[in-house]
């Protein structure tokens, strides 16, 4: 049902939208603009990798929970959470599974991953619009996508170990068409902004003062797909005339 309302309200919009700036139409009016920049942020939240990454950090809280209280209150509490007295031999395969050092995933509902949606969508699409955007459009080359489209690049100077988020990411990437990129750019490249700078970029970029156009090149096309595959969940999606752009570790056997 919640996916059909998603259909039948900015799904049906944002179509009208890539037909607008497929037909070459750049910069969008400020309302168009939030609303496209809400489209690609439930992009961010809605695909199966989102899902895992919540069962992920709730496992991680409940195992840290669990080590806290030690295996005889865990199992007192898995009793209680159960209903009925449970074996020793149950308590420790329980007590095996949420302490796995490979990590423990706690099960989310649909109705969980949904008010995430709704909690953070809002807040997310607040960050990509006070963002310049770049459209790339390409002629010779072709873009790909899959079930985790949307791509956060970090800052250069960021070691391997440190996350990424759409607050501080150097780039945001999403392929619209197979012709069409999108590239939200920081624009304070890890600068730290005073609120003055602040509050001239909203005004900016809300106007899409600072959006612009780029000419889609090898090397624009090699990194936004790059960066699709790897961030796939399960799934590579492409034109059937556009397997040679998918980059080749990811190819089918």
């Amino acid at each position: 049902m919640f996916e059909k309302r998603l259909g039948e309200g900015i799904e049906s919009e944002t179509a009208l939208l890539f037909e607008r700036v497929d037909g070459g139409e750049w910069p969008l009016p400020e309302t168009d603009r939030d609303t496209l920049a809400e489209f690609v942020a439930l992009q961010m939240l809605r695909g199966p990798e989102r899902r895992r990454q919540m069962e992920s950090v709730a496992g991680g809280l409940f195992s840290k929970a669990a080590g806290q209280l030690g295996r005889e209150k865990f199992g007192e509490l898995a009793s209680d959470i159960v209903g009925r007295p449970l074996s020793e031999a149950d308590v420790d395969e329980m007590w095996s599974a949420v302490t796995n050092p490979g990590g423990f995933r706690l099960p989310q509902t649909a109705r969980d991953h949904i008010q995430l949606m709704g909690e953070a969508t809002g807040e997310i699409a607040g960050f990509l619009a006070c963002r310049p955007w770049t459209l790339v459009r390409f002629t010779d080359r072709a873009l790909i996508t899959s079930d985790a489209p949307v791509s956060l690049v970090a800052h250069e100077q960021a070691g391997p170990w440190m996350g990424v988020g759409v607050r501080d990411a150097r780039l945001v990437l999403y392929p619209m068409t197979r012709r069409i990129g999108l590239i939200m750019r920081n624009p304070f490249d890890g600068r730290y902004p005073t609120q003055d700078d602040l509050s001239a970029l909203v005004e900016n970029t809300r106007s899409g003062l600072l959006d612009d156009r780029s000419f889609g090149t090898i090397e624009i096309e090699r990194t936004m797909n790059a960066c699709t595959a790897a961030r796939a969940a399960s799934n590579i999606y492409h034109h059937p005339d556009d397997s040679q752009f998918v980059p080749f570790d990811f190819r089918e056997k």
